[in-house]
């Protein structure tokens, strides 16, 4: 897991292949700018969508992990916390959907941080997250770049 903010996010270019146009594109849209919905991307290895969710409280939120994608989640529009845990100790999985690239864990993250807006946390296939923390019911409007895993992109 990485976290920092959007104008140092260039600093991790070079760790996938795909990174650099991913930052280039965190860097210069206006993403609070653009309406919900998936953004289209000409690198068929970088998903983006826009979308506007319901916080929830830490104990609602349940650690998820990818096989195959790597996030970047970015809030727009205020403070989002994340919960994070080592996939190595996710425990209680909830089945894999293959089709989301997701699985569901009933556990309880072991670190919590927040995020402001002009800031992001980058989460590898390793890394188990619970995002969408906050003052439950209370909504955030957020960016979430799925890229594809180094070993799944296409050429």
């Amino acid at each position: 897991m990485i976290t920092d903010t959007i104008a140092h996010a260039s600093r991790y270019a070079a760790l996938h292949p795909d990174f650099a146009e991913a930052f280039r594109l965190l860097q210069s849209l206006d993403l609070a700018a653009l309406p919900d919905g998936q953004v289209p991307c000409t690198n068929p290895n970088i998903r983006l969508f826009i979308q506007t969710e319901t916080l929830r409280a830490r104990e609602a939120a349940l650690p998820e992990a990818h096989l195959n994608h790597i996030d970047i989640q970015v809030p727009l529009n205020g403070r989002e916390s994340y919960g994070w845990i080592d996939r190595s100790r996710l425990q209680h999985g909830q089945g894999y959907n293959e089709e989301r690239d997701i699985e569901f864990f009933r556990c309880m993250p072991e670190t919590w941080f927040d995020l402001e807006i002009g800031e992001f946390a980058l989460f590898f296939p390793n890394d188990g997250h619970a995002p969408l923390v906050g003052t439950p019911g209370q909504t955030i409007r957020k960016a979430v770049f799925k890229i594809r895993s180094a070993d799944c992109r296409i050429e």
